[in-house]
């Protein structure tokens, strides 16, 4: 923080002795005002090298997602093909326990535990099964966004009033 502070007053300090020269380099005129303003393009420098290495890290960081995944990106995405197989083929204890895994292998993932309600309401015609479902996964899914996008689509589903 100390850097960010000496950085920051060195460039005000920049931005004033550049000002400074430069006006009186114009009010002395070509011959004479010469010096001073060759001054205030040698402040400018100091100023550009104290804006350089922050300007530089910004830029980099910056640059260096475009090449370089985040963490997002560090393991495979969920593969949901397994679970809605055994949904097509009407496997229902399967796709809930394929869902499961799913949901558990993936915790910022909502869907999962969404299809595991949909198919506790919608085939076994439990209610109580899917609220405790979504107790579960209110508890388990990682990220308030994805936690808020959650309840929100869970209590649409149970046929609930969304919070506001």
């Amino acid at each position: 923080m100390a850097g960010i502070a000496f950085r920051l007053l060195g460039i005000g300090i920049c931005a004033a002795a550049w000002w400074w020269l430069g006006a009186r380099g114009r009010e002395e005129g070509v011959p004479g005002g010469m010096l001073p303003i060759l001054a205030a393009h040698a402040v400018l420098i100091v100023a550009a090298i104290l804006l350089a290495k922050p300007l530089a890290g910004f830029v980099g960081d910056w640059l260096g997602t475009l090449f370089m995944p985040g963490e997002r990106f560090g393991k495979p995405p969920p593969m949901y093909s397994i679970p809605e197989g055994r949904l097509a083929k009407e496997d229902y204890a399967g796709a809930l326990e394929a869902f499961a895994e799913l949901a558990a292998e993936h915790p910022e993932e909502i869907a999962p535990h969404l299809r595991m309600m949909e198919i506790w309401l919608r085939v076994y015609k439990d209610a109580d099964s899917a609220r405790t479902i979504r107790d579960n996964a209110l508890q388990s899914i990682k990220g308030k966004k994805n936690r808020e996008k959650f309840d929100t689509a869970s209590r649409l589903l149970l046929g609930e009033t969304p919070r506001s």
